[in-house]
């Protein structure tokens, strides 16, 4: 386990004072940079290397709202860890330990040479310390996605929205999509999958569907090949999701 410990700024806030989905992976992200910054795998040595840990879903559930002036913990819990592959379960709570978010992710370990999956060594396993399973249910990871969807804007990447990896950050994909929630109603559970790599100048298409209360985003190139993926969930109004997140925290 691996925690940080910050404080939320107005600058990281919404207008309602709140901190978004975007500002919330980004504390995630920051939490599993920061966990392998301090072990000794840097992003500078990964740079070097040429390798990168890109982050494949997320499942994140919201608890309760965080806010400007909140104290927040975030730790992070690697899991289930071979080959290329390694999971990670966050929590975001109050300095009292009461629960804001928890949040589950799969990870791939990257040779950016030949842009195909490594095997991790295992020393970097073993400075990560992997520990047990959560017991909080997330359900499915894949999204079944609508038939119908509608293209409602397009986006085309410029070099605000590229990170070291070179390819679009993947906080800047789900500060898109918050762009086209905002007015579909109140979400608090969300699926996220990163299907390809956005480059500079890249055109990105926003498709949106609905099914049974649930909304729908996809960001396509322009040959409908997926970037991301998000499905946006009330488990509040849906009892089967929420009955499916029994032993959550």
């Amino acid at each position: 386990m691996y925690e940080m410990k910050t404080r939320v700024g107005f600058s990281t806030t919404d207008e309602n004072l709140t901190l978004p989905l975007t500002g919330i992976i980004n504390l995630l992200q920051d939490c599993a940079t920061f966990h392998s910054q301090d072990t000794g795998y840097t992003s500078q040595w990964l740079k070097a290397n040429n390798r990168a840990w890109f982050v494949t879903d997320w499942q994140v559930r919201l608890h309760k709202p965080v806010t400007m002036g909140d104290n927040v913990t975030v730790r992070t819990y690697p899991y289930k860890a071979r080959g290329a592959l390694a999971s990670r379960y966050f929590t975001i709570t109050d300095w009292n330990e009461t629960p804001f978010v928890t949040a589950n992710s799969l990870w791939i370990y990257m040779d950016l040479d030949k842009m195909c999956p490594a095997r991790t060594p295992d020393e970097m396993f073993r400075a990560y310390g992997i520990g047990a399973a959560p017991t909080e249910q997330f359900g499915n990871r894949k999204i079944r996605f609508p038939e119908k969807t509608e293209t409602i804007s397009s986006i085309k990447v410029d070099r605000t929205m590229i990170d070291s990896n070179g390819h679009v950050n993947n906080g800047k994909y789900i500060s898109i999509a918050e762009d086209f929630l905002s007015d579909q109603g109140y979400f608090d559970f969300f699926r996220i999958e990163y299907k390809s790599q956005a480059h500079l100048g890249d055109l990105m298409l926003v498709k949106m569907g609905n099914e049974n209360g649930n909304v729908y985003l996809d960001i396509t190139d322009d040959e409908n090949t997926s970037f991301m993926r998000l499905e946006a969930i009330n488990e509040s109004r849906d009892q089967s999701y929420a009955d499916s997140s029994a032993g959550r925290i």
